[in-house]
C-alpha cells in the first residue's frame, strides 16, 4: 500500500547558542492511510508544527525521511498533491477572500476555463459568500481562518495538512469545519490534522497520534488510546479510615462525593476489591468500566 504520508525516523535538531542543541522530533516514524481524519496531537512545543514543515519540505530533517504519495519531501513535486493550512495564515490585508484565492488558483496552476467556478466553490465551502469582496482588515479572526481553509481546498487536493484549522473559529464555525472534515473523507481525501480541541479529535479522527516533548508516545483509533478495558469504577458508601488503607493497598484510586465514594483500580482486581467491601458491609452502588476521554489520555500521555 502507498501511505499519502510516511515517515521514518524524522528528526529535527536545532543547533542553540554556545554550542547547545535542542531536540524538537526525534526519530517519529508513522503512516497516513489513504483516506483517513489522522489527528496529531501534543502539548506546546511538542515539535508538531516542526513535523507539518518537514513533510512540507519547509525545512529539512537532521536525519530520517519523509514521503507524500512516495515522493521524498524534498522534491517540490510531493507538495503538488497537498493542500496546506497553516497555523497562522497571513494575508495581504487590503486584498478581498475572492482576490486571495483567486491569485492563489493561480500560483497552483487550476486551470483557467474553471478558476472562477473553484474559486467561487472554496469560498462557498467555507460559507464566506457575503464577505467574498471585502477587504481582509475588516473581518474577524476567525473569518481570515475561513479564508485560510478555502485556500487549502481549492483544486480539491488529495491530500489536507490543517494545523489548527478551527483556531478563532466560534461554535457553529468549528462544527461547519467538522462536517467539511468529514465530506472531505467521503470524497476519499486524506485530512492530517493538527488540533487542541479534543473534542474535535475524538468526534472525526479515524486515528490519533500523540507526540511529546518531540517522541511518538501512542497513535491508534482514539478508543484504542483512551485507557478503558483494563479498569473499572465502582461506587459505594462512604469508607471508613480502615477500608480506605485496604483500598489503596490493592491499588485502588479513591474520589468522594455527595456521600459516596468512587473507587477506581484495575480490572485484575476487581473481585479483589467486591470481597474487600462485602466483607466491610458496605454496598455496590455501581459497577461500570472506567473509560476515559481522550482529554484525560492526552493528559495522562503527555505529562
Amino acid at each position: 500500500m502507498q501511505f499519502p504520508i510516511t515517515a521514518s525516523d524524522l528528526t529535527k535538531v536545532y543547533r542553540l547558542a554556545r554550542g547547545g542543541r535542542k531536540t524538537a522530533v526525534d526519530c517519529l516514524t508513522l503512516d497516513v492511510r489513504p483516506g483517513e481524519i489522522f489527528g496529531f496531537l501534543g502539548p506546546n512545543g511538542a515539535g508538531k508544527t516542526t513535523t507539518i514543515k518537514m513533510l512540507l519540505g519547509f525545512i529539512r530533517p537532521t536525519s530520517g525521511r519523509a514521503e507524500i504519495l512516495g515522493v521524498p519531501v524534498d522534491d517540490p513535486q510531493a507538495r503538488a498533491p497537498v493542500g496546506y493550512l497553516p497555523e497562522q495564515p497571513y494575508f495581504h490585508k487590503f486584498m478581498t477572500p475572492v482576490e486571495i484565492i483567486s491569485m492563489h488558483a493561480a500560483l497552483i496552476g487550476v486551470d483557467r476555463r474553471g478558476r472562477k467556478q473553484d474559486v467561487i466553490d472554496s469560498i462557498e465551502m467555507v460559507g464566506l459568500q457575503e464577505l467574498a469582496r471585502i477587504p481582509v482588515s475588516k473581518l474577524s479572526k476567525g473569518q481570515v481562518q475561513r479564508v485560510g481553509i478555502a485556500q487549502a481546498l481549492l483544486g480539491g487536493p488529495g491530500i489536507l495538512i490543517l494545523d489548527e484549522p478551527a483556531s478563532g473559529l466560534d461554535p457553529l464555525g468549528r462544527r461547519q469545519v467538522r462536517d467539511l472534515l468529514v465530506r472531505q473523507r467521503e470524497l476519499g481525501r486524506t485530512v492530517f490534522l493538527s488540533s487542541h480541541l479534543l473534542s474535535e479529535i475524538e468526534t472525526v479522527c479515524d486515528r490519533v497520534a500523540v507526540l511529546s516533548r518531540g517522541r511518538l508516545v501512542a497513535v491508534g483509533t482514539p478508543e484504542q488510546i483512551k485507557r478503558g478495558e483494563s479498569r473499572m469504577a465502582v461506587t459505594t458508601d462512604r469508607l471508613t479510615s480502615e477500608v480506605t488503607a485496604q483500598v489503596i493497598e490493592i491499588g485502588g484510586q479513591l474520589e468522594d462525593s455527595e456521600g459516596e465514594t468512587v473507587i477506581r483500580i484495575d480490572s485484575g482486581h476487581i473481585y479483589q476489591l467486591i470481597e474487600l467491601l462485602r466483607e466491610a458491609g458496605l454496598p455496590l452502588i455501581s459497577v461500570e468500566p472506567d473509560r476515559e476521554s481522550l482529554e484525560e489520555a492526552f493528559l495522562r500521555l503527555a505529562a
